[in-house]
Protein backbone atom coordinates (compact mmCIF):
# COMPACT_ATOMS: atom_id res chain seq x y z
CA UNK A 1 0.00 0.00 0.00
CA UNK A 2 1.30 3.17 -0.92
CA UNK A 3 1.32 6.20 1.60
CA UNK A 4 -0.72 9.05 0.89
CA UNK A 5 2.10 12.11 1.07
CA UNK A 6 -0.94 14.67 1.20
CA UNK A 7 -1.86 13.32 4.32
CA UNK A 8 -0.67 15.88 6.97
CA UNK A 9 1.58 14.22 10.03
CA UNK A 10 0.09 13.79 13.10
CA UNK A 11 2.48 15.14 16.35
CA UNK A 12 1.58 13.44 19.10
CA UNK A 13 1.37 16.49 21.04
CA UNK A 14 -1.56 17.49 18.59
CA UNK A 15 -3.29 14.04 19.21
CA UNK A 16 -6.29 13.24 21.28
CA UNK A 17 -4.30 10.31 22.75
CA UNK A 18 -1.48 12.89 24.30
CA UNK A 19 -4.86 15.16 25.75
CA UNK A 20 -5.97 11.81 27.46
CA UNK A 21 -2.61 10.95 28.46
CA UNK A 22 -2.44 14.66 30.07
CA UNK A 23 -5.74 14.14 32.20
CA UNK A 24 -4.82 10.50 33.40
CA UNK A 25 -1.25 10.98 34.45
CA UNK A 26 -0.65 14.64 35.79
CA UNK A 27 -3.58 17.18 36.91
CA UNK A 28 -4.83 18.38 33.88
CA UNK A 29 -7.10 20.89 35.63
CA UNK A 30 -3.65 22.68 37.18
CA UNK A 31 -2.27 22.51 33.87
CA UNK A 32 -5.56 24.27 31.86
CA UNK A 33 -5.34 26.80 35.01
CA UNK A 34 -1.67 27.74 34.49
CA UNK A 35 -2.46 27.80 30.51
CA UNK A 36 -5.13 29.67 31.00
CA UNK A 37 -3.36 32.71 33.29
CA UNK A 38 -0.95 32.82 30.70
CA UNK A 39 -3.26 33.44 27.80
CA UNK A 40 -5.42 35.98 29.61
CA UNK A 41 -2.12 37.97 30.51
CA UNK A 42 -0.45 38.13 27.39
CA UNK A 43 -2.89 37.64 24.48
CA UNK A 44 -5.57 40.33 24.13
CA UNK A 45 -8.40 38.15 21.77
CA UNK A 46 -6.86 34.48 22.22
CA UNK A 47 -9.77 33.24 20.70
CA UNK A 48 -9.27 35.25 17.46
CA UNK A 49 -5.75 34.11 17.31
CA UNK A 50 -6.06 30.49 18.29
CA UNK A 51 -3.50 28.48 15.33
CA UNK A 52 -2.59 32.04 13.33
CA UNK A 53 -1.03 33.77 16.45
CA UNK A 54 -0.30 31.23 19.23
CA UNK A 55 -0.79 27.49 19.78
CA UNK A 56 -0.50 25.12 22.48
CA UNK A 57 1.20 21.59 22.40
CA UNK A 58 0.15 19.05 25.01
CA UNK A 59 3.02 16.73 26.53
CA UNK A 60 5.47 18.27 23.79
CA UNK A 61 9.04 16.02 23.18
CA UNK A 62 10.36 19.41 23.80
CA UNK A 63 12.87 19.33 27.70
CA UNK A 64 13.07 15.69 27.75
CA UNK A 65 9.47 15.01 27.83
CA UNK A 66 9.01 17.08 30.97
CA UNK A 67 6.58 19.15 29.72
CA UNK A 68 2.86 19.67 29.97
CA UNK A 69 2.31 22.51 27.58
CA UNK A 70 3.83 24.88 25.48
CA UNK A 71 2.22 27.81 24.16
CA UNK A 72 3.63 28.93 21.54
CA UNK A 73 3.40 32.47 20.18
CA UNK A 74 4.25 33.65 16.67
CA UNK A 75 7.57 32.05 15.95
CA UNK A 76 8.61 31.41 19.76
CA UNK A 77 7.41 29.76 22.62
CA UNK A 78 5.26 32.05 25.36
CA UNK A 79 4.75 29.75 28.09
CA UNK A 80 5.18 26.46 29.29
CA UNK A 81 4.98 24.20 31.91
CA UNK A 82 6.93 21.07 33.24
CA UNK A 83 7.34 19.16 35.80
CA UNK A 84 9.41 18.71 38.91
CA UNK A 85 11.21 15.32 39.47
CA UNK A 86 12.10 13.29 42.61
CA UNK A 87 13.01 10.00 42.49
CA UNK A 88 11.36 9.24 39.40
CA UNK A 89 7.73 10.68 40.62
CA UNK A 90 6.12 14.06 39.71
CA UNK A 91 7.01 16.50 42.84
CA UNK A 92 5.19 19.37 41.33
CA UNK A 93 5.36 21.90 38.72
CA UNK A 94 7.30 25.13 37.24
CA UNK A 95 5.60 28.15 35.31
CA UNK A 96 7.99 29.64 32.82
CA UNK A 97 6.37 33.01 30.94
CA UNK A 98 8.92 35.28 28.25
CA UNK A 99 8.33 39.25 28.76
CA UNK A 100 9.72 42.11 27.49
CA UNK A 101 12.26 42.83 29.38
CA UNK A 102 11.64 46.78 28.88
CA UNK A 103 8.56 46.42 29.51
CA UNK A 104 9.15 44.24 33.14
CA UNK A 105 11.57 46.78 34.21
CA UNK A 106 9.45 50.02 33.38
CA UNK A 107 6.42 48.76 35.82
CA UNK A 108 8.64 47.88 38.27
CA UNK A 109 10.67 50.51 38.62
CA UNK A 110 13.69 48.43 39.04
CA UNK A 111 16.55 47.40 36.91
CA UNK A 112 16.91 43.37 36.23
CA UNK A 113 19.43 43.10 38.57
CA UNK A 114 17.71 44.48 41.39
CA UNK A 115 14.55 42.54 40.22
CA UNK A 116 16.70 39.48 40.43
CA UNK A 117 18.03 39.84 44.10
CA UNK A 118 14.24 40.85 45.25
CA UNK A 119 12.37 37.88 43.92
CA UNK A 120 15.64 35.37 44.18
CA UNK A 121 13.92 33.02 46.27
CA UNK A 122 10.68 32.80 44.23
CA UNK A 123 12.00 33.60 40.65
CA UNK A 124 14.61 32.25 38.32
CA UNK A 125 15.40 34.88 35.85
CA UNK A 126 17.05 33.61 32.43
CA UNK A 127 17.93 35.54 29.16
CA UNK A 128 16.02 33.90 26.24
CA UNK A 129 18.26 33.19 23.50
CA UNK A 130 16.28 32.01 20.95
CA UNK A 131 17.05 34.95 17.43
CA UNK A 132 13.46 35.66 17.13
CA UNK A 133 13.73 37.30 20.84
CA UNK A 134 15.68 39.96 19.13
CA UNK A 135 17.61 40.52 23.09
CA UNK A 136 14.69 41.66 23.85
CA UNK A 137 13.13 39.22 26.33
CA UNK A 138 14.08 37.16 29.87
CA UNK A 139 12.32 34.29 31.00
CA UNK A 140 10.72 34.21 34.57
CA UNK A 141 9.86 30.32 36.04
CA UNK A 142 8.25 30.18 39.32
CA UNK A 143 6.94 26.95 40.80
CA UNK A 144 2.84 26.66 40.77
CA UNK A 145 0.40 26.12 43.48
CA UNK A 146 -3.25 25.18 43.97
CA UNK A 147 -4.61 26.98 40.84
CA UNK A 148 -1.97 29.37 39.51
CA UNK A 149 1.93 30.10 38.86
CA UNK A 150 3.17 31.29 41.98
CA UNK A 151 4.44 34.77 40.85
CA UNK A 152 4.67 37.37 43.40
CA UNK A 153 1.97 39.78 42.93
CA UNK A 154 4.34 42.76 42.89
CA UNK A 155 5.92 41.12 40.06
CA UNK A 156 4.26 42.79 36.73
CA UNK A 157 4.47 39.77 34.88
CA UNK A 158 1.88 40.00 33.33
CA UNK A 159 2.02 43.32 31.25
CA UNK A 160 5.64 41.95 30.22
CA UNK A 161 4.58 39.06 28.64
CA UNK A 162 1.37 41.07 26.97
CA UNK A 163 4.17 43.19 25.59
CA UNK A 164 5.99 40.86 24.16
CA UNK A 165 3.42 38.58 22.48
CA UNK A 166 1.74 41.69 20.96
CA UNK A 167 5.28 42.39 19.47
CA UNK A 168 5.97 38.80 18.63
CA UNK A 169 2.02 38.46 16.89
CA UNK A 170 3.06 41.10 14.74
CA UNK A 171 5.82 40.03 13.57
CA UNK A 172 4.98 36.36 12.57
CA UNK A 173 1.97 33.88 12.27
CA UNK A 174 2.59 30.85 14.42
CA UNK A 175 4.55 28.25 12.99
CA UNK A 176 3.92 26.12 15.06
CA UNK A 177 0.57 25.13 14.12
CA UNK A 178 0.87 21.50 13.44
CA UNK A 179 1.91 20.97 17.47
CA UNK A 180 -1.34 22.52 18.40
CA UNK A 181 -3.65 20.33 20.55
CA UNK A 182 -7.67 21.32 19.72
CA UNK A 183 -8.79 19.46 23.05
CA UNK A 184 -6.65 21.37 25.67
CA UNK A 185 -7.11 24.26 23.56
CA UNK A 186 -10.49 23.74 24.87
CA UNK A 187 -10.19 23.42 27.80
CA UNK A 188 -8.14 26.57 28.38
CA UNK A 189 -10.36 28.51 26.41
CA UNK A 190 -14.00 27.41 27.69
CA UNK A 191 -14.58 29.90 30.14
CA UNK A 192 -14.17 33.13 27.75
Amino acid sequence: MKEDRHVPRAYPSATEDNYFRLKESYDLGLAVAVARSYLHAAIAHPKDTIADGWSISCLPSTGAGRRLFTINVGAVEGAYMSTIIENGVVDGYIMTVYVDRRTLERASGQSLAELKRRFEDDVFFDSATHAAFKGRAVSLSTEVFASNAAFPADLPWQQAAAALADQLLNESKCIYTRYHNQWLSEDVLSLD
